[in-house]
């Protein structure tokens, strides 16, 4: 009876043995499972070997007890060895068995320990790129929130923004229907105005070809008009055609608000000392004196006007001296006589040399009572000069 309850729980052990190491293999194979159910399921197994060795070790105890026994049964039992060198050897090896089995549980173990700390570092690594993802999905949520405030103030400031360009429209559009209105008033007051302007633009033009034909009856010739100055050429021709080679006599009238004229001539047939004035009401009684003051000296003045253009000669009306520069050391004074050439007769009054005055006693030309071309032109070609 001892040997078939042996023999019935080393059966019992090996099935035992066969389920847990299956079962191993099993749960090694399913790597894949976490380490919050690999970590119970081991604790459980490790409990199962603790049992199973202490199971082993009463089996022990137990066969040492039936080895010590004295019983026919044991002893006749075909199934347990006659010697007990038998038994020994045999129990040795079970002793093995268990031994090779425990081996193989720890080998186990060993295998489920690498592996749970494999599992430990993946799930570290799980971890960290867990916590990384969530850190990663927090920035996003953050700039996600920070874009909506973004497009939140971009849209109310583009709100606003549209609502002042509107505001701007309308009171462009109604600064454009003002202006509209105000050119449109202008416009009519400019063609008003042109109209105006029409009337007073003939008007002018037939006070001006009036006053043209009236200055060119009188010899006056209008060369320019402002508001109070005007300019004429006096044209001696018209009253004397005989006197060709004169040039016309450029004067400059101006007045003020004193009722006050001033006339200056210009050119170098000027008969004005500087410029005569007087009231407006003798204007074309001054007109008029100097005209037939121009005319009567037209003959002198035609004359040195001509000697302008060959001579360096400086005409002085109210000394009626004309100086001829011969040379830069060489000058002379000639006097103009009143009524010249007709009555009056040129005559030489100085020549005065690089160091002292000549003598002119001996200087005359051939001719007699010499005009001044024929005075210029001896000197121009006397060798004592």
């Amino acid at each position: 009876m001892a040997t078939e309850r042996a023999q019935l729980l080393l059966s019992w052990l090996e099935d035992a043995q066969k389920d847990i190491f299956n079962s191993a293999e099993q749960d090694v194979g399913e790597a894949e499972l976490t380490a919050a159910v690999m970590v119970p399921y081991l604790t459980d197994s490790r409990k199962k070997l603790k049992m199973t060795q202490l199971q082993l070790c009463v089996l022990d105890q137990m066969l040492l007890l039936l080895e010590k026994l004295e019983s026919p049964d044991l002893l006749n039992s075909p199934s347990v060895p006659d010697t007990g060198a038998d038994i020994q050897a045999h129990l040795k090896g079970l002793k093995s068995t268990y031994s090779e089995g425990v081996q193989r549980v720890q080998e186990c173990i060993t295998a489920l320990q690498d592996r749970m700390e494999l599992a430990g570092q993946k799930k570290e690594h799980l971890e960290k790129l867990l916590c990384c993802l969530e850190r990663k999905k927090e920035e996003l949520k953050e700039k996600q929130r920070i874009k909506e405030k973004r497009d939140i103030k971009k849209e109310k400031l583009n709100s606003a923004k549209l609502q002042e360009l509107e505001e701007s429209l309308l009171a462009g559009q109604r600064a454009l229907h003002l202006s509209e209105q105000r050119i449109s008033k202008l416009m009519t007051e400019t063609d008003t105005c042109l109209a105006s302007l029409d009337s007073w633009t003939l008007l002018r033009d037939g006070l001006q070809q009036s006053l043209q034909a009236t200055l060119g009856l009188t010899g006056y010739k209008l060369l320019w008009v402002g508001p109070q100055q005007l300019s004429v050429e006096l044209l001696p021709q018209v009253h004397r055609p005989d006197l060709v080679n004169l040039k016309p006599l450029s004067l400059s009238l101006t007045w003020g608000s004193d009722g006050l004229f001033r006339i200056q001539s210009q050119g170098a047939g000027e008969i004005l000392n500087e410029y005569q004035q007087g009231p407006l009401a003798h204007l074309s009684a001054t007109l008029h004196e100097i005209t037939q003051r121009y005319l009567s000296q037209g003959e002198m003045l035609a004359e040195i006007q001509e000697l302008h253009s060959r001579f360096a000669i400086d005409w002085r009306p109210a000394q009626r001296l004309l100086v001829f520069l011969k040379s830069a050391s060489v000058v002379c004074h000639l006097n103009v006589g009143e009524g010249y050439p007709s009555r009056g007769h040129a005559t030489l009054l100085s020549v005065r040399g690089e160091r002292e005055p000549l003598n002119i006693t001996a200087l005359q030309p051939p001719q007699t009572n010499p005009s001044l071309t024929e005075w210029l032109e001896f000197l121009t070609g006397c060798p004592d000069v």
